[in-house]
């Protein structure tokens, strides 16, 4: 498999850290607001349920991206397009070059700053059975999409 970018190593890092502190403000704020102006003392069993809640999730999170980054990738074959990811919930998809309508190469804020893009493959039947290899420079994009489309004219 080929690995995608490093730099959609950090847009996913810095995806993870915003989500895991607004979560995280999301969870306390309303708690501590209690806490300072409210008529009420929060139990302290809440603050451990809540903060062990949010613990738990961003660790297991944290350690699906690092311990999953490594297994991510894709391989285009002589008939289909391979992508897989994912650690503790591993995804293997494969979409045969015949199957493929069209494709279309995204490219959002984030991507164009650190310099990624998402392929996008759309296929015959099935919404399910489209495939998305983020992580992709540009020019590979490009690559892979001119290829697939030399495939179909032939």
């Amino acid at each position: 498999l080929v690995s995608v970018l490093p730099s959609y190593a950090k847009a996913r890092a810095l995806i993870w850290s915003s989500v895991t502190l607004t979560s995280g403000l999301a969870l306390a704020v309303p708690l501590a607001a209690i806490e300072m102006w409210g008529d009420t003392h929060v139990p302290g069993a809440l603050w451990l349920i809540v903060g062990g809640l949010w613990l738990v999730s961003t660790g297991w999170w944290a350690l699906e991206e690092w311990r999953g980054w490594p297994l991510r990738g894709y391989l285009v074959r002589d008939r289909d397009v391979v992508y897989r990811r994912g650690w503790w919930s591993r995804t293997t998809t494969a979409v045969p070059f015949a199957r493929i309508q069209h494709s279309e190469i995204q490219q959002g804020p984030l991507g164009r700053w650190l310099g990624y893009c998402t392929l996008k493959l759309y296929t015959a039947g099935a919404s399910g059975a489209n495939l998305e290899i983020p992580g992709l420079s540009v020019a590979t994009a490009k690559n892979i999409r001119q290829m697939l489309e030399d495939l179909n004219h032939d």
